[in-house]
């Protein structure tokens, strides 16, 4: 029991946590490498036009997406009080108990995506059946995989979260560039997503659910009560990723063809730098959810670390893409997408904005607070109707998103202080909190 013990303590050290990031960190950037070098490699075999067609694709995906995020918050909140209480090996029968729903939620969502996709299909000018249903087959597989990286996070598994990541995106790589080589185009680009989802889902899954473990006595993970907390956080993630994307869905509409595809590949660059703040949140959000077991002094020092290399992080991106658009863009897209650099500098600094606010709302995922759903709602309804009334050219919608952005920061800052002042506490507080609370080294 001491040495459990010590190794939840040393779980919350400076050390420890540094050590957690360059793994999960680390992981992240390799997967986000390989998934850029998708694009990169992809748009130069498709065309504007075709990849305006796939950015909108995967832009869906990303919204729809959403309901993976919420069950994989759902599972680590879970696995994160397991760790911290020292239940660890409870952690594979969790996940066994509630996969099935898991699963039943993937197939549902994936079906009313694609029957959606259908509907939308002429306004998004992507017709194509075959389309529709390689996305409604990667979201199943994608939202099913969530929950296992989920748990694997709050458990502080973090080599094998980084792990199916890598895997996903590099088999999705190769097999996407294997499928548009044989003339699959689009359809063949999409078909990655798929083949990569699932070597990712079995990567994570089978170590995860497979060891034997022992069963919660008081059966605590009851599917209602899990239910319900997850459409809690469904409200707040659905608005991270749709202001996050449906600019792109606008731009799909209102521009022709190859400005989508220019317009496309701005913004697959710019969004480098929230999905790269984003790295930290992975951190963060376990850590978070297990400190909340611990003690409020632990998520204050927590959020100092965390939000002040968010910050650094974004100002770098922005400065980068400022300072060379045309450069980036020529090594990553080649000449055909020159044009888009009048957009990158823009584009960017929309994106270092709500790369502090998606920060901010991860860390009121992880703690279980969830009352700034409605100012996110108001903000998603306002540059929804502002863009489909206004954003009738690329820079017009990036200046909408970024005004949105802006105006928010001050509104998530507030309540994310507002959870150091009610900070709830471990119900039964841990015999080594003093330690934790005190020790130098810690966060």
């Amino acid at each position: 029991m001491m040495a459990q013990r010590s190794d939840v303590a040393h779980g919350f050290s400076l050390a420890r946590i540094g050590g957690d990031a360059a793994i999960i960190v680390g992981g992240s950037l390799l997967a986000n490498i390989f998934n850029y070098l998708y694009h990169f490699l992809i748009s130069r075999r498709l065309g504007p036009e075709d990849y305006g067609t796939l950015a909108t694709l995967a832009a869906g995906a990303m919204i729809f997406g959403v309901f993976g995020n919420t069950i994989g918050i759902v599972a680590m909140q879970d696995t994160a009080k397991l760790w911290a209480t020292r239940h660890v090996q409870r952690v594979a029968p969790f996940a066994r108990a509630v996969a099935p729903a898991a699963l039943g939620a993937a197939l549902t969502i994936a079906a009313i995506a694609l029957g959606a996709g259908l509907l939308a299909g002429p306004y998004l000018h992507i017709v194509r059946p075959a389309l529709w249903l390689a996305f409604a087959s990667y979201l199943g597989l994608a939202i099913f995989s969530a929950f296992f990286r989920g748990a694997a996070q709050g458990a502080h598994r973090f080599g094998l979260f980084a792990g199916s990541l890598i895997l996903e995106m590099l088999v999705k790589l190769v097999s996407a560039l294997i499928m548009v080589a044989a003339g699959l185009a689009v359809l063949g680009a999409i078909g990655g997503f798929v083949v990569g989802a699932f070597v990712g889902l079995l990567v994570v899954a089978l170590p995860i659910a497979g060891p034997r473990g022992d069963s919660d006595p008081k059966g605590e993970h009851d599917h209602l009560e899990l239910g319900s907390r997850a459409m809690s956080l469904l409200w707040l993630s659905i608005c991270v990723l749709l202001l996050l994307f449906m600019d792109q869905l606008f731009a799909k509409h209102h521009l022709a063809a190859a400005q989508a595809g220019f317009y496309g590949a701005a913004g697959t660059i710019a969004r480098t730098i929230p999905f790269g703040v984003g790295m930290i949140a992975l951190v963060m959000a376990p850590k978070a959810a297990a400190g909340l077991h611990v003690g409020s002094d632990m998520l204050r020092r927590l959020l100092a670390l965390t939000f002040g290399a968010g910050a650094a992080l974004a100002i770098a991106g922005f400065a980068i893409a400022a300072l060379a658009p045309a450069q980036l863009l020529s090594i990553t897209y080649g000449p055909s997408f020159a044009q888009a650099q009048y957009l990158l500098r823009e584009y960017a600094g929309a994106e270092a904005l709500f790369a502090l606010d998606a920060l901010g709302v991860a860390y009121l995922q992880a703690v279980g607070s969830y009352r700034i759903t409605t100012a996110l709602v108001a903000a998603v309804v306002a540059e929804a109707a502002i863009m489909a009334l206004f954003g009738t050219s690329g820079p017009r919608l990036i200046a909408i998103a970024g005004l949105v952005n802006l105006a928010l920061l001050p509104v998530v800052g507030a309540f994310v202080m507002s959870t150091l002042r009610t900070a709830p506490q471990a119900g039964a507080p841990l015999s080594d909190e003093a330690i934790l609370l005190d020790e130098p080294r810690l966060l």
